[in-house]
């Protein structure tokens, strides 16, 4: 039996996603404005999730939280090399993105979708949309 998801929790699984957090949103193809179509799978997959995964989905949804807290509170880091012996990681946020993907890659599964293709966060490198153009 599915369970009823908050509003807010909704909108922290659609944050970690990549996916939008606006209620119609558009994008051009070919120069036409196009509905986005990726939404839909976030959205429908909310609202089927089962009871006994509940657990899971809060647990991976706490873990991605503390992830991007981390990366973001780091940023006063950015302008060190070293403290007397004590010197500042400068793979931090490579290694803390690649926990991130971990833990969202454990929602996508849980949920049975794959992460936003468009999302825009640079510092999540771990993929990428490889569009061909012909012409």
């Amino acid at each position: 039996m599915a369970v009823q998801i908050s509003d807010p929790d909704k909108a922290r699984a659609r944050h970690h996603m990549g996916y939008l957090g606006v209620e119609q949103a558009q994008t051009f193809v070919l120069g036409i404005p196009a509905a986005v179509q990726t939404q839909f799978m976030i959205e429908g997959a909310m609202v089927r999730l089962l009871a006994e995964s509940l657990p899971r989905f809060y647990l991976l949804l706490e873990r991605l939280d503390c992830l991007e807290c981390e990366v973001f509170g780091g940023s006063d880091l950015a302008d060190i090399e070293s403290m007397g012996e004590i010197k500042v990681n400068r793979m931090r946020l490579k290694e803390l993105s690649q926990y991130y993907l971990i833990a969202q890659q454990g929602l996508a599964n849980l949920l049975g979708i794959v992460p936003n293709p468009f999302d825009q966060r640079i510092w999540l490198q771990g993929r990428k949309l490889n569009i061909s153009v012909s012409g």
